[in-house]
């Protein structure tokens, strides 16, 4: 696994927030079921046919983990125009600006699309940061980035974002 690097800005996000806990593998369930229900009840619709939206790429991203409790905040969001007003249906979030090893999932169909992304994210943390030159950052946000590569429907790909202290 040869990640690419790649600093970005802060990234203002608008979208929907779910709390969840790596305990026990929940999070591979609760995040998935949060995708679901976001494309099947209407709020996808709803968000992308809002004037606030910078684009449609969409941003599956995890806040840093509460010590006390093991919880972090994962939000299904976009990105938010510059000085664009958001209204109070949608949660807002801020990722703070942040050097990253980004990783592609192999392309995979619609029914293993999920099971993809999830292997990307086991490999990271069990393969790559052993071994890694860097570090993970504690305090930054990891996130899945979901682009038109995602529309394909044979062939669909997204990128994982780890932020890191050093290379």
């Amino acid at each position: 696994m040869e990640p690419k690097m790649v600093r970005l800005s802060a990234i203002k996000l608008a979208g929907y927030v779910i709390n969840t806990t790596g305990r026990d593998g929940e999070n591979f369930k609760a995040i998935p079921q949060f995708w679901a229900d976001y494309v099947s009840d209407g709020r996808m619709e709803k968000l992308h046919g809002e004037g606030f939206i910078k684009s449609h790429t969409e941003y599956g991203a995890c806040f840093p983990e509460d010590p006390a409790t093991g919880e972090f905040e994962y939000i299904i969001g976009v990105e938010v125009k510059d000085g664009a007003a958001v209204p109070p249906a949608y949660q807002v979030r801020e990722m703070p600006p942040a050097l990253f090893a980004v990783f592609s999932t192999p392309p995979a169909d619609g029914a293993g699309f999920s099971a993809a992304i999830q292997g990307v994210w086991r490999d990271v943390f069990a393969e790559w940061l052993p071994g890694a030159a860097c570090q993970p950052d504690p305090k930054g946000v990891s996130f899945e980035l979901y682009d038109e590569r995602c529309m394909s429907e044979t062939a669909k790909v997204c990128d994982i974002y780890i932020p890191v202290l050093n290379l």
